[in-house]
């Protein structure tokens, strides 16, 4: 299984970009919809409060209940959620033996 990379100048376009994923909870801080991002190298996601930066963990069945069709590079087909091999959240394509990290696919937290 090898791993999509995704390129630094397509992060740069998340800083302009309006389309943010929801964290699918409310901040405890403000009661703010959260957001998902990328909170440290590697690929760990929380969802983040828009007013503060406050964050939380994603939970694993908050990160399947997200619903998100993420395209195979190869395939098009849509890709799976589930861990990827660095115990990450991710999209695995098993036919084309492909996967992305849901962190590369989200802004990072210093962004919002």
């Amino acid at each position: 299984m090898k791993e999509v990379p995704i390129d630094d100048s397509i992060r740069e376009i998340w800083k302009k970009y309006p389309l943010r994923i929801s964290g699918l909870k409310d901040s405890r801080c403000h009661g703010k919809p959260t957001v998902l991002v990328q909170s440290m190298d590697g690929g760990f996601v929380t969802r983040n409060c828009p007013e503060c930066g406050g964050y939380e963990s994603l939970s694993e069945p908050d990160f399947h209940l997200l619903g998100l069709w993420v395209a195979c590079p190869d395939c098009r087909k849509p890709m799976v959620a589930q861990r990827v091999r660095t115990s990450n959240y991710g999209y695995i394509c098993e036919p084309c033996q492909n996967y992305i990290k849901l962190a590369s696919l989200l802004p990072r937290w210093t962004d919002l």
